[in-house]
């Protein structure tokens, strides 16, 4: 239920649900951190507004965190697309394989927010919305060179 309301939370809830058969102390603790989030941000809603400035500009905001899963040793990596300031399209997940650096952390990032920058362009453009989601942002010089060589 709370993964269906919150996509805020869907990561957090997804790990800890892996150890509902047998949950350590450290899980317990997890789950108390979601509820006191919960009862913390429960007046918060995402909301739509009109865009009075008449760009109706389109964001993408990607990020990952390196070894963020102590269990796997796997990266977490997130990307959020907006619209006009409100969110259309959101992505949180462990990535599919070990990466061995930051670098190759980022640079996947990178890829799986442009299968979705691609299937979103596709999508305003049968809209006919003129925006141009393939541009692409980066933090990382070193995955900035690996994506031009």
């Amino acid at each position: 239920m709370i993964v269906c309301t919150r996509p805020d939370l869907s990561q957090d809830v997804s790990m800890v649900s892996k150890y509902m058969h047998d949950p350590g102390r450290s899980h317990w603790e997890a789950v108390k951190w979601i509820l006191r989030y919960i009862k913390g941000t429960i007046d918060i809603d995402l909301m739509s507004e009109k865009d009075t400035t008449g760009k109706q500009e389109c964001t993408r905001y990607v990020d990952f965190n390196y070894t963020g899963d102590l269990d796997k040793r796997r990266s977490m990596m997130g990307y959020v697309f907006t619209l006009c300031q409100a969110p259309v399209s959101w992505h949180s997940i462990l990535q599919s394989t070990i990466a061995l650096s930051t670098t190759e952390a980022e640079y996947m990032t990178m890829t799986e927010a442009m299968k979705e920058a691609i299937c979103l362009q596709g999508l305003h453009d049968d809209l006919g919305f003129d925006h141009d989601l393939l541009k692409s942002n980066c933090d990382s010089m070193n995955a900035i060179y690996l994506a031009k060589n």
